[in-house]
């Protein structure tokens, strides 16, 4: 049995975007963690961002920003954000234990999922005790 592991959004944008420079290194470490048998999360407001990064920043098709959307829930669990998820990131953000607010609700994400691992290339991401691995390293 594998790990829980929450992939941030940059990662996502990396499986998909092979002009991204960390594109390779994440489609690697994605592949790896798919044959450890863990169990790969992403948030609903992930495939919202990433679809508007990839039509919009990007201009890749409709259709490839789709097929994106797609392949990311055929290899990851879905995680809903409650109005309770929005609450605790904003709070975090508020004491000042985080300083980005999608951070902030990616760590919520995470605890409520009780995941393992974040795979992240956020450098100034800040988790308070889950563990953090970038697909740079």
């Amino acid at each position: 049995m594998g790990i829980k592991v929450l992939l941030d959004t940059n990662i996502v944008l990396d499986l998909f975007d092979n002009n991204r420079a960390s594109s390779e290194k994440s489609l690697s470490k994605v592949a790896t963690l798919l044959k450890s048998a863990d169990t790969l999360y992403v948030n609903s407001d992930t495939l919202t961002t990433a679809f508007y990064i990839l039509r919009n920043q990007k201009k890749v098709s409709f259709e490839e920003s789709l097929y994106a959307i797609q392949e990311t829930i055929n290899i990851c669990e879905l995680i809903s954000i409650e109005i309770e998820d929005v609450n605790a990131a904003l709070e975090l953000c508020r004491n000042k234990k985080c300083t980005d607010y999608e951070d902030a609700v990616q760590y919520i994400c995470a605890k409520k999922i009780e995941a393992d691992l974040i795979v992240t290339n956020d450098k100034k991401f800040v988790s308070l005790d889950i563990e953090i691995c970038s697909t740079m390293s």
